[in-house]
């Protein structure tokens, strides 16, 4: 999308913020509508945006009479065959629903519940620019189609402009390429998530099908596998891949407290901003950012137990099986559970930050002051206020979720064992997320999982001459080396980090590790797909920044809880 002038890949359905204001929903007033709403233009090279010419409409016009509602793939061809629940309601129903409220109003009068969770786009303290996100769950029964919506099956979302100097808007006018919608809904035949978008041409909103979660598998095929990683490729079957690399729903601030998030305790501030009317309708629907946490895990449970998603990764090259493993595909943010402004004192590190959660889990403590100097010393800032963090301290990038689930549906249909995982996972021990090393290990695997692959893969890693394969190696065919085993290791670590953060200098150095942590995020090849990134940079502000600027690579962390260089 084009926002100022510049490009801005929106993630389908990944973080869809809207701000609330420094004053509580309920009492806050609201701006009347008019039709002076600003929109943002699609990215470049991206799916067509409206139909051309000799291509089906939004709709057929008999004489003067609205015939039914045409889904367009990215070719602008009309699509007949899908059986989510979005499909079946708009090619059942008359016309499509040109915008965000007459979508909302078609579902409802088909019996269809709605929640809506709010983000705040550019950090929980800063709604000045009115750029916010709206995430809405749809469930129940749509009674005239006979069809039951679960929990987890269908997610969309949109955003705000502006409106003069006060009003806050849903963004839906129809600007040709203006990104209006974006949908993701489980379809029972297929097993797997459908993904739409609702895409302005200048006088209404046009329905397209994007893809489905097998698309993105395709889309990814070379993710962490690149013949040549300075010129990473990507497929271009549909936008979402870029940030649903793993073919779900997602939700970066998926565990409690869901930072930048609007939560029931702690309302979104929204600062000057009121919502108009139709904006006002929408919000009357808020929820707390758990029950999106909650619907995400649901939905990504559904889709890693589908038989058919299941038999479709079967095809994949053992490389790709087993890739989230070794790498990450997505990725999640933790954080200290206090707000960082109520000033506890102390500061909790998610144990993730240090080690994989599959290995051990815990929390690591520091006390606030060594934390505050630790941002004094970096002279931490956060982008577009006079903040120096984010609403939660510790802000890190974690293993995502959405990972480990495949990881234990990989251990579940016996693709590989629990020992076989930790293993890996023991190799970079100290560097759960980004390691160098374990993803130099995933191009050792074997291409398929015929025969004894395992036997093939550890000849290729004794032949190797990387301490990496050597220590994998040793971890796979050594009795002792079981999974008590590393865990031990994984848990001893822990206690080192935990007695480490007791001084001030320790903790500042453990932050420059963090920082680097942060900028590896946009240094990973998850975040080089020219179709967007998991992060939104542009879009979204997520984390402080420290000067000197952090370098990927830089920093290690010892066994014994010291950060080194490297």
């Amino acid at each position: 999308m084009m926002r100022d002038g510049k490009y801005d890949m929106r993630c389908v359905i990944s973080v869809i913020t809207v701000v609330l204001g420094s004053v509580a929903l309920a009492t806050m007033p609201f701006a009347e509508a008019d039709d002076n709403s600003r929109s943002e233009s699609f990215p470049p090279n991206s799916e067509p945006a409206g139909p051309k010419n000799g291509e089906a409409s939004n709709s057929y016009m008999v004489g003067q009479t609205t015939a039914s509602c045409v889904i367009l793939d990215s070719k602008g061809k009309p699509v007949l065959d899908n059986n989510d629940p979005l499909a079946k309601l708009l090619l059942a129903s008359g016309a499509c629903p040109r915008n965000v409220f007459e979508l909302h109003s078609r579902l409802l009068a088909a019996g269809a519940k709605i929640r809506t969770t709010l983000v705040a786009n550019r950090g929980f303290h800063n709604p000045k620019l009115g750029s916010f996100s709206m995430f809405e769950l749809v469930s129940g029964r749509l009674s005239s189609l006979a069809i039951d919506i679960n929990d987890g099956e269908f997610f969309f979302g949109h955003f705000t402009g502006t409106r003069g100097v006060s009003t806050l808007i849903a963004e839906q006018q129809p600007d040709p390429d203006a990104l209006m919608i974006e949908l993701i809904a489980w379809d029972p035949v297929k097993q797997v998530f459908n993904f739409y978008e609702l895409i302005g041409d200048g006088q209404k909103g046009q329905w397209f099908y994007r893809g489905n979660s097998l698309d993105i598998l395709i889309d990814v095929t070379l993710l962490h596998r690149q013949p040549n990683p300075s010129q990473p490729k990507f497929g271009n079957r549909l936008r979402c891949s870029a940030c649903h690399t793993a073919g779900g729903p997602i939700m970066k601030e998926l565990a409690a407290p869901h930072n930048d998030w609007w939560t029931t305790a702690r309302p979104l501030p929204f600062g000057q901003w009121k919502p108009d009317a139709d904006l006002s309708r929408i919000l009357q629907g808020l929820v707390d950012a758990g029950e999106l946490a909650k619907s995400v895990k649901v939905g990504l449970s559904k889709l890693y137990g589908s038989e058919k998603f299941q038999q479709a990764q079967r095809t994949l090259s053992l490389q790709e099986q087993l890739r989230p493993l070794f790498c990450p595909v997505e990725l999640n943010l933790a954080s200290d559970s206090t707000p960082f402004d109520q000033k506890g004192p102390q500061i909790k590190i998610p144990s993730a930050f240090f080690v994989h959660p599959m290995l051990t889990q815990g929390a690591a403590a520091m006390a606030r002051a060594h934390y505050d100097a630790a941002l004094a010393a970096t002279r931490a800032k956060f982008p577009e206020t006079s903040r120096a963090d984010a609403d939660h301290a510790w802000l890190t990038p974690v293993k995502a979720y959405s990972d480990s689930l495949t990881i234990a549906s990989l251990v579940k249909q016996g693709i590989i064992d629990q020992e076989f995982v930790s293993d890996v996972l023991a190799i970079d021990l100290t560097n759960p997320l980004f390691s160098t090393a374990r993803r130099s290990l995933l191009r050792m695997l074997p291409n398929n999982a015929a025969g004894d692959w395992q036997a093939a893969f550890k000849t290729f890693l004794k032949a190797g001459k990387d301490p990496a394969a050597q220590e994998l190696f040793s971890n796979l065919t050594d009795p002792g080396r079981n999974a008590k085993f590393h865990q031990d290791r994984a848990t001893r670590f822990l206690n080192q980090c935990q007695a480490r953060l007791q001084t001030k200098d320790a903790v500042i150095e453990m932050y420059r590790l963090l920082a680097q942590r942060r900028a590896e995020v946009r240094a990973s090849e998850i975040s080089k797909n020219p179709r967007g990134q998991i992060l939104e940079p542009g879009f979204r502000v997520i984390f402080p920044v420290v000067t000197p600027a952090a370098t990927p690579g830089r920093l290690r962390l010892a066994e014994d809880g010291k950060v080194i260089s490297q």
